[in-house]
């Protein structure tokens, strides 16, 4: 199968990859329940938007503690990236993988 998403954004996608736990419905994950910030558990306590793009599925969701996150699922690759914010700290961008 061939992709309309270009190397250097998959690379991209891969280089900010997240675990999360997320229901899954029949043909990919229909709704975050949790994700893995340096070995934590987060619990998902809200989806305040979902929307489809031609290469992925993105989620804006509120998480317990306050933080408030975008999370991105791409079917092609199985993958998950996200960015949050925590509180009035500002943006937390997560962590880039070696």
């Amino acid at each position: 199968m061939s992709s309309a998403m270009d190397s250097s954004e998959e690379e991209g996608l891969r280089a900010f990859a997240l675990r999360v736990e997320a229901y899954a419905g029949a043909s990919f994950p229909e709704r975050p329940i949790a994700v893995d910030l340096d070995g934590e558990r987060i619990e998902v306590e809200q989806i305040d938007a979902r929307w489809r793009e031609e290469e992925r599925i993105g989620f804006r969701v509120r998480l317990r503690g306050g933080q408030s996150a975008l999370l991105y699922y791409v079917p092609e690759l199985d993958l998950w990236s996200g960015v949050w914010t925590r509180g009035g700290e500002g943006p937390m961008i997560v962590r880039r993988r070696s």
